[in-house]
């Protein structure tokens, strides 16, 4: 509740204070941005994605490894102490995937990867391995009211082909932080903060959106593309 110069935050155990300014930095289902600034829901990217972590290492994963296949695209991630995250990716319509019969259902879509998929599918052992969701992002007009801001995900999301995310909610922290402590008052501060942001946060946005649809367009008309314009 926005009172004055103030904001008046009700917590889920019972409790309150006021705050000179309440930072959302609670991701793409930001709970701040439904109660502060607005309801819109994100919106739906064109894909569906399962992601997993297995304790095994497949053979030749040495580095970030992505696959493509005709509408769909297999990545696999090495991590620490010999564990790897794969995902893969599927585009249309949103779908369910209830947990029973998951990972059948998984093995079955991506059957036809080769490399160290088969490798992949094999390490994995049961349903609740794999968290499964539609790919999304957030377009917002407006990053702040009154005493309340957004930072990351909440404010700017946008899907996870360009391994951003993160990065961007890290960087949007450090230039809040700086932007109010040069600025006379929060409100010049916040603006200041959103002007600096903005843009960046923006093209960072575009591109991921661009590499959603690109990577599950038709294989020809991708393949194409990617040998004419990949680089850039």
């Amino acid at each position: 509740r926005q009172e004055q110069n103030r904001a008046s935050v009700g917590f889920s155990d019972g409790s309150s204070a006021d705050y000179d300014l309440v930072v959302g930095a609670d991701g793409i289902y930001s709970s701040v941005r439904e109660l502060a600034i607005s309801a819109t829901p994100p919106l739906y990217a064109g894909t569906v994605i399962w992601r997993s972590l297995v304790s095994t290492r497949p053979r030749g994963v040495s580095h970030l490894t992505i696959l493509m296949g005709d509408g769909c695209y297999f990545g696999l991630v090495p991590m620490g102490d010999g564990h790897t995250y794969g995902f893969g990716a599927v585009g249309g319509t949103r779908c369910a995937d209830p947990t029973g019969g998951r990972l059948e259902h998984f093995r079955d879509r991506f059957a036809g990867f080769g490399g160290p998929v088969p490798a992949y599918l094999d390490a994995l052992v049961c349903d609740e391995q794999l968290h499964v969701g539609p790919m999304e992002w957030m377009d917002l007009d407006h990053w702040y009211a009154g005493r309340v801001v957004l930072l990351g995900d909440a404010a700017h999301a946008g899907p996870p082909n360009m391994a951003q995310g993160g990065c961007m909610a890290m960087e949007d922290a450090l230039v809040l932080a700086e932007e109010l402590r040069l600025a006379d008052t929060v409100e010049t501060g916040l603006a200041s903060y959103v002007a600096r942001r903005r843009p960046r946060a923006d093209w960072v946005q575009e591109q991921s959106r661009i590499a959603a649809q690109a990577w599950v367009v038709p294989t020809a008309m991708r393949n194409d593309t990617l040998r004419r314009r990949g680089d850039r």
